[in-house]
């Protein structure tokens, strides 16, 4: 059926969409499209490691470069804008915040001028947009502007959309998207579980997506793949169930994702867990990094060296388990202490004696190394600490007049390009807005 629907996204003059669950084969599916046509088509997406992804499967199928030119939908619109000042009304080099949804309203704007629609025109003859249920009603609108003088067609799933990066509510299928778009198919095979040798995860999954769909309830009890497992204990015994159950999938090198039920303001619960189990499990921060930003911002605004050490040493200690034991007396208290016979580990005391004399981003970057490299320290917050030495070889780098300025570019470029997290057991809050990305 790819090949047959490849063809028929190609051919398809006006707006289009094509319903397709993560794993049935969306990307593929793009690039088989893109490889049938005969002029250059524009890709776009959400972040750049979807970008990545896209290309990279162009590649394995051997579609020429000639043929696409895949973007980030922010990139892109940021770009035409800029292109255009005066008739976009957009000067804004790096946008942040809501910032992005007045940029979308200008370039939908923009795209209503004939001669913008012209050179448009000569640059691409149709246009893809990739998971279509993470744009929001003013990426929707730009879409639309699009497709009101090119093939646009829309791959995704509204069944997935449950992230959102601030720049507006999630399109409304039902009241924005059919009315408008032409169903053109959807993708029915799981790929990504026939492939990994779980066919029947595979159909369970498929099942349980039709039943959610039809407002049915799903059962837990009955049915479930030898893979999946449901876990029930009474409330007083769950934190003992949910460490001994997490002990248990230790001892395989397969992923594990544990998804701890609750909102935003359970998330502490997930970084305790990931404590308990001594970094084993590594917990994952919500998108928009609040414990990173609220760190360095105190960081910045810190009176004296002391006061800015104390403040680094908490941080820590939301990163790593055992900080204390790694530390001399005088280290926690903010001194420069002497080394002695005592001392269990001079190479983090060096280090810490080398920031508390000169705090400068490298120091504070070497002291973290230090700990980290530590016998008695375990990471359990390995989101936060990556992103968190990021940011500091971001303004090592010289960009950013503080760590606060530096985070935030560190921020802006993430949103757009995800977070590679390469560790294999994680735990994270099951809520609209979290995003994991492995």
């Amino acid at each position: 059926m790819s090949d047959e629907l490849a063809l028929k996204l190609n051919d398809f003059p006006a707006k289009g969409y094509v319903i397709a669950p993560a794993g049935y084969g969306k990307t593929h599916l793009i690039a088989l499209a893109v490889k049938s046509s005969i002029k250059r088509q524009l890709i776009l997406t959400h972040t750049f490691a979807g970008v990545n992804s896209i290309k990279t499967k162009m590649i394995a199928l051997g579609v020429p470069s000639s043929k696409y030119q895949i973007d980030t939908i922010a990139s892109w619109s940021l770009r035409l804008c800029l292109a255009y000042p005066k008739t976009s009304g957009w000067k804004i080099e790096h946008p942040t915040g809501k910032q992005w949804s007045k940029l979308y309203d200008c370039c939908s704007g923009l795209l209503k001028k004939q001669f913008i629609r012209r050179v448009i025109s000569v640059s691409y003859a149709g246009v893809y947009v990739d998971e279509y249920q993470d744009c929001s009603d003013l990426q929707h609108s730009l879409a639309c502007a699009l497709g009101d003088f090119l093939p646009c067609r829309i791959l995704g799933d509204p069944m997935q959309a449950i992230f959102d990066f601030d720049e507006g509510k999630p399109v409304d299928w039902t009241a924005s998207v059919y009315p408008v778009f032409t169903c053109l198919g959807q993708l029915d095979i799981p790929w990504r579980w026939e492939k990994a040798g779980e066919p029947k995860l595979g159909a369970w999954l498929k099942d349980t997506r039709a039943k959610l769909e039809q407002g049915q309830k799903i059962d837990l009890t009955n049915g479930l793949p030898q893979c999946v497992k449901r876990v029930y204990t009474a409330p007083e015994y769950l934190s003992v169930k949910q460490y001994n159950s997490l002990l248990g999938l230790l001892g395989h090198n397969e992923s594990v994702i544990a998804l701890h039920g609750g909102d935003q303001e359970s998330k502490n619960k997930t970084h305790k867990l990931a404590q308990r189990l001594a970094g084993r499990f590594s917990s994952i921060e919500e998108v928009e990094g609040k414990a990173l930003h609220s760190f360095v911002k105190k960081l910045d605004a810190a009176k004296t060296i002391k006061e800015a050490f104390t403040l680094v040493l908490d941080f820590a200690k939301k990163c790593f388990t055992g900080v204390s034991d790694a530390l001399t007396a005088g280290t926690k208290k903010g001194q420069v202490a002497k080394q002695t016979k005592a001392t269990k580990y001079p190479l983090v005391l060096d280090a810490a004696n080398a920031y508390l004399q000169d705090p400068t981003t490298a120091r504070l970057k070497a002291f973290f190394l230090e700990i980290k490299a530590n016998p008695e320290t375990s990471v359990y917050r390995r989101d936060l600490l990556y992103r968190f030495f990021n940011v500091l070889k971001i303004h090592i780098d010289g960009v950013g007049a503080n760590i606060s300025e530096a985070a935030n570019h560190y921020q802006r470029n993430m949103r757009h390009s995800g977070r590679p997290i390469n560790h294999r057991k994680l735990i994270g809050n099951h809520f609209a807005g979290e995003r994991i990305g492995i």
